[in-house]
Parts: C-alpha cells; sequence; structure tokens
C-alpha cells in the first residue's frame, strides 16, 4: 500500500501555510508546534480548522451474516474563542426495528500548552447522553472540557452497525476548513457498492487495491475452505477543504456539502445468486402499494370513511367543497405529533381511536377519505428540505421521509398536508417545498415539482408621533400566505407570546395595544396591531428618525465574495412599508433620503417620500419575484440586500425652526 502523507500547515508567521512536514495521524500524538499555531493562513477569518478527519469501515463476520464497523478518529485546533464551540461532538446513530448500531470505544482529550507542557485534559464518560432526533436517527452528545482559544481537541470512536444497505457516507467538507480527510473502505464480495462524489469534480486521493495474505475463510473453520477471499481496499481522500459557507437560503446543507455517498447496488450469496438492490420507479411504486402500512393503509382508511361521515349527504356539494370538507374535518379531529415518515406507524382503526400520529398517518388517512367521497387523490412521496434532495438516479425509498397529498379537483392538481391545521388546503408547508415529489400510482411513474408561485408579502404601516423627546409608533402588520402561517403558528392570539417575540426588537411595548385580527380565517391576512414607545435620537437639537424602527432588516445575509449554489427563498417574497412621521411643532424636515426605483425580472424595489407641512410619507416596497435564483445570480441578490437594508434604515432629520425666521413668517 501506498503511504498517504497528511501535510501538516506550519509557516514561520506563526500560521498554517503548504509545507511537507509530515502530521502523524496516531491519536494523542499532539504535537508543540501544533499547539502554538494561532492562524490559518487560507482562511485568516476561521474559528476552528480540522487539522485531519480519518475514517474507515470494514465487514465483520456475525453468527449468519456481516455486520459493519465503522471508526473514526479527528483532530481539531481552535483558533478563537468562536471555535470552541466544535467541542460540542455528535455522534449520529441508526436504528430501526431489529436493526441497530452501536457506539463504543469513545475516547476524547483536550490539549493546551501551559507553563512549558502539554496539558491533556480527558472527557467524562458518565457526561455522555443520547437524544432522539426521529423513529430512525438518535444522536450521541458529549462536551471535551477545559477547551480554550488555541486548543487542539481531539476524539475517536467507533460504531458496530447491522445496517448494511446505506454504506456510511463521509463529509469531507464541514463549516470549519478541513486540512485532510481520508476515508478507507474495505469491501467483501457479498456486497456491491455504488459511490457518488458530491460537491467536487475530483478526489485528491483515490486508490483501490486487494489486500495481500491468506484471506479470510467465510463461515466456521473448515467448513467453507474454498471459500475464501481477500478484501478489496478503496481509498478517498481531500486536502485543504474550504469551509462550507453557503449556509443561507439553502434547502440542506447536505444538497451542497462536499461528501461520498455509497448505496448497496447487488448481494451476492454463498450459493452463485446475485440480487440486484437497485430497483425501478416501477417496481418501488408497486411494493409500495402493496405495503400495508402506506398503499394498505389508504384502502382501509377508505372503507372506514363510511362510520366517520355520511358520504352521501355530500354528494350535491362540488369538488371543491369535498375537497375542503374532508381536509377540515381531519385539520379539526387529528393531530400531528410533529413525526416525518413515508409509512403509517398505526393501524388505521388505531389512529381513528387515538386521532394522533405521523404525517403518513394523517396524510394517508385523508387519501382514503377523499377517495371514499369520489375525489381523486394518491400518496405524494417526498423528501423535507431538512433531509435533502431526492436522487432521481437511484430508485431507493430512504431517500423520502414524507408523504403529502395529491388530488385532482375540478380537473385541477391540488398539493396538501392535512398536518398543517393553520394553513390553507390547497398549500404544503415551507418545510415540504423541495424540488420534486413522486405520485404514488399504479402502472405510472409521475414527479411533480414542489415550488410555490405566490408570493408571501409583509404590508407594514407604521404612524410616528414625537412629544417630550419620545417616539410614539402605532404599528400594523398584514401577512399573507406563509408569512401569515408563520405568524398564526408562532404568534397566535396569546398576547405573553406575542409579547416575547416583539421585545427581542427592543422595543416598549404597550401591552393594551395588541390586537389580532383573523387569526383563524385562514383565506385572510392575518393582522397584528400594536404600539411601541422608544426614545429618540436627538443630536445637536436634531432629531434622527428611522422611518421603519425595527422592521426592517438591519443586515444582509449574503456576506461571503462568491457563491457557488444556487440561492432558494423557497417561495416569492414581497414586503411592503408605509410610514406617516408626524413633524412636531416647532421642527422642520431637514433631510430625507433619496427616492430610488429597481425594476427588472428577478427583482423589485421602491422607495419614495412625500413631504408635506406637518407629515412625511414614506414608502418602501420590495419584491423577490423567484423562489430560487442560480448562483450566476449571486452578486445581483448581494447587491439588492444590500440596498435593502442601507434604505430600510435611512433616517429622516428633523431640525428646530428658527425662531427669528418664525416670528416673521407668522
Amino acid at each position: 500500500m501506498k503511504k498517504i502523507q497528511i501535510v501538516f500547515l506550519i509557516a514561520i508567521f506563526s500560521c498554517f501555510t503548504l509545507q511537507s512536514q509530515d502530521l502523524t495521524k496516531a491519536f494523542g500524538a499532539v504535537s508543540k508546534e501544533e499547539l502554538e499555531k494561532n492562524h490559518y493562513e487560507l482562511d485568516k477569518d476561521a474559528e476552528a480548522i480540522v487539522l485531519f478527519d480519518v475514517g474507515k469501515s470494514y465487514f465483520i463476520e456475525t453468527s449468519n451474516s456481516f455486520d459493519v464497523v465503522f471508526e473514526r478518529t479527528t483532530r481539531i485546533k481552535i483558533l478563537s474563542k468562536a471555535g470552541i464551540k466544535w467541542a460540542e461532538v455528535e455522534i449520529p446513530f441508526y436504528q430501526e426495528g431489529e436493526i441497530y448500531e452501536m457506539v463504543s470505544d469513545l475516547e476524547a482529550y483536550s490539549y493546551n500548552y501551559e507553563n512549558g507542557m502539554i496539558n491533556k485534559v480527558p472527557f467524562s464518560a458518565s457526561n455522555v447522553y443520547d437524544e432522539k432526533i426521529n423513529n430512525f436517527w438518535n444522536v450521541k452528545k458529549f462536551a471535551i472540557p477545559d477547551v480554550k482559544e488555541g486548543s487542539i481537541i481531539e476524539y475517536k470512536y467507533r460504531i458496530v452497525s447491522q445496517y448494511k444497505f446505506n454504506l456510511r457516507d463521509w463529509e469531507f467538507q464541514w463549516k470549519i476548513p478541513v486540512l485532510y480527510s481520508e476515508y478507507e473502505v474495505k469491501m467483501i464480495p457479498f456486497y456491491e457498492y455504488t459511490w457518488l462524489l458530491q460537491g467536487a469534480s475530483k478526489l485528491d486521493v483515490y486508490e483501490t487495491y486487494k489486500e495481500k495474505g491468506i484471506g479470510r475463510e467465510i463461515g466456521p473453520k473448515g467448513r467453507f475452505n474454498d471459500n475464501t477471499y481477500n478484501d478489496v481496499v478503496f481509498l478517498y481522500g481531500m486536502k485543504n477543504v474550504p469551509a462550507f459557507e453557503d449556509e443561507e437560503f439553502i434547502t440542506s446543507i447536505n444538497d451542497y456539502i462536499i461528501k461520498i455517498d455509497f448505496q448497496l447496488s447487488k448481494v451476492n450469496h454463498l450459493n452463485g445468486i446475485s440480487v440486484d438492490i437497485i430497483s425501478t420507479w416501477p417496481d418501488l411504486t408497486k411494493e409500495l402499494l402493496k405495503n400495508s402500512d402506506f398503499g394498505g393503509y389508504v384502502s382501509k382508511s377508505e372503507k372506514l370513511s363510511q362510520k366517520l361521515f355520511d358520504a352521501e349527504s355530500l354528494s350535491g356539494k362540488t369538488e371543491n367543497e369535498k375537497f375542503n370538507y374532508v381536509l377540515d374535518y381531519v385539520k379539526k379531529n387529528y393531530n400531528w405529533n410533529r413525526k416525518n415518515d413515508k409509512y403509517a406507524s398505526k393501524s388505521a382503526n388505531d389512529f381513528i381511536d387515538e386521532k394522533v400520529g405521523n404525517c403518513a398517518d394523517i396524510n394517508l388517512f385523508t387519501i382514503g377519505l377523499l377517495n371514499s367521497v369520489g375525489i381523486e387523490a394518491y400518496p405524494l412521496l417526498i423528501s423535507t428540505r431538512e433531509h435533502g434532495k431526492i436522487k432521481y438516479d437511484y430508485p431507493y425509498t430512504h431517500f423520502f421521509n414524507y408523504v403529502l397529498i395529491f388530488a385532482n379537483v375540478n380537473g385541477k392538481n391540488v398539493i396538501s398536508d392535512a398536518t398543517e391545521v393553520m394553513s390553507l388546503n390547497n398549500r404544503i408547508p415551507e418545510r415540504c417545498i423541495n424540488d420534486k415529489g413522486l405520485i404514488i400510482k399504479k402502472d405510472q411513474v409521475e414527479w411533480v415539482l414542489l415550488e410555490s408561485s405566490f408570493p408571501s408579502q409583509i404590508y407594514t404601516i407604521i404612524k410616528i408621533d414625537l412629544e417630550n423627546k419620545q417616539i410614539s409608533a402605532d404599528i400594523t402588520k398584514q401577512s399573507t400566505e406563509y408569512d401569515a402561517l408563520y405568524y398564526r403558528n408562532n404568534y397566535g392570539e396569546n398576547i405573553e407570546t406575542i409579547l416575547k417575540q416583539l421585545n427581542s426588537k427592543n422595543y416598549v411595548i404597550k401591552d393594551s395595544s395588541i390586537t389580532v385580527f383573523n387569526q383563524h380565517i385562514k383565506e385572510r391576512p392575518y393582522i397584528l396591531n400594536y404600539s411601541v414607545i422608544e426614545k429618540a435620537e436627538i443630536i445637536n437639537d436634531k432629531i434622527y428618525i428611522s422611518p421603519f424602527l425595527n422592521e426592517s432588516i438591519s443586515e444582509t445575509s449574503f456576506k461571503q465574495k462568491e457563491r457557488k449554489n444556487p440561492i432558494d427563498m423557497t417561495y416569492p417574497i414581497k414586503r411592503s412599508f408605509k410610514s406617516i412621521i408626524s413633524i412636531p411643532d416647532g421642527y422642520q424636515v431637514d433631510f430625507t433620503p433619496e427616492d430610488q426605483i429597481i425594476k427588472n425580472q428577478l427583482f423589485e424595489l421602491n422607495y419614495s417620500v412625500n413631504k408635506t407641512d406637518n407629515s412625511v410619507s414614506i414608502i418602501f416596497d420590495y419584491y423577490f419575484k423567484n423562489s430560487v435564483y442560480s448562483a450566476d445570480d449571486y452578486s445581483k441578490i448581494k447587491f439588492y440586500f444590500n440596498e435593502i437594508v442601507k434604505k430600510g434604515n435611512e433616517k429622516i432629520v428633523l431640525s428646530k425652526i428658527n425662531e427669528e425666521i418664525s416670528s416673521i413668517i407668522n
């Protein structure tokens, strides 16, 4: 085997730059030189840097099969106080029925150079705890102690897995720079995998070879003397991987980060029979329709509908009325337990009795009820934004984690989700707007776009008065579409909840002023009224007023020079502001910002000022017309956001009227 060297970054200016000094991967072999380095030349703003991240997967024989062992060793240099958070480590592990993974051999240390010595502090195993993420994934969490600016942390662990279908992926890229990342996989002849490299055109290290030696025997010694094999080793590596920065306005970091993904493609049995695991979309659809927790659940729900309501009473209604009746019935009587899944978690009878379930329980049940009243409806399999995009060339059910409702109502296709009580019945939640979904229909493979072309708008009206060096403002916010859904779910009509949300803007809120309209009338805008007080900014007898107070954005989300990934805003965004400032007695308008108009196919902005003797009115609108923008549009989008921040935070200046001039005028 060719030796793979890790290049340690060292320089005379106390920073990390490329040199040819080797750094051992041996666990615990931390040097004084590593501890003394204090920044990384290729990314001077880096809060921490992964010195190396080394993983290995291999198979071990069990009594009747094989398990997969995954080992990992990671060393990180903390470069600033902000980087201390990397000492909080999370290890995800999988469990599905009787298939499980076990984490063991966990070790972790911090290293500091103090008083001329390297101080090594171990973590405490008693502080490790498990947290459940969903029905399949848990995460083991722990914190490494005594970590400060300049520390090095190091940890390693081992996972034994019975889950061979999806060999553990490997992420070369982190949110901090990575000097060297290596993944070694030892394959056995009984399982064949395909692998995909995402986010990069090539690897810095790629080797494959067959291990030398006698080889491994299959089964108990002497039983399969003719069946020996040698592992085939695959080695993947990357150097100097930059930090992942495109975190704002993306679906999931997993869709774009540089990583390698493995999928089981074939199983070779001892009797010579080989089974292809890569299916086809028609076969996948057929299996789902036969599954008792999917297609069978829909059929059972349809039969049970007669116990829940009289379908005959709906015979005279339009398809729109029937559709809304069923959706409203389910939303009113059944609750989502906040769990995502593509399969029902219980029988339809149990769901009816317990009235709570995962998204599949609710939406597959609703599909059955829709079919029972004559509405053509089908399950729509999707992957949520957080779960990542589907790989269309690989027909695997594990790419999906959610099921929606696809219905034909009066000849129009409607996508819906009965878990979202406060949403319109012909909308899906923001978490589900992610590329495409697969309609599960007999003898057909059909994909449908999951997109929203409806602009989501917040219209804010602000009326400002000044008295006794105080700004008093009445604010009205009218929200539609996904903005209205956000307010209904997060603000509602609860005054305490609204106060908590508004107080984050550093206002003094008049409690009695808070009123809400249309919380439960989903077809109308959600309206929130409140009044605030804040101290006026007075400098040299001039009053400086931000006409939109703290309601406009104060800083842009786009700060890097360039971007490689699309800008996914989920849906078109409209923001409209109108501010009316009453001019107090004895004052006049000294300065107003310039009017501005931007209008093109991507974006619109309008800023205009109207002055009278008694008031100043400012109108400020902007509109991002697309749900998704290409990376090529990044410089334009960045410019638009900068203009929004600038115009939204420009100030009106009022000055005192000169008393002599005032007396002459009067």
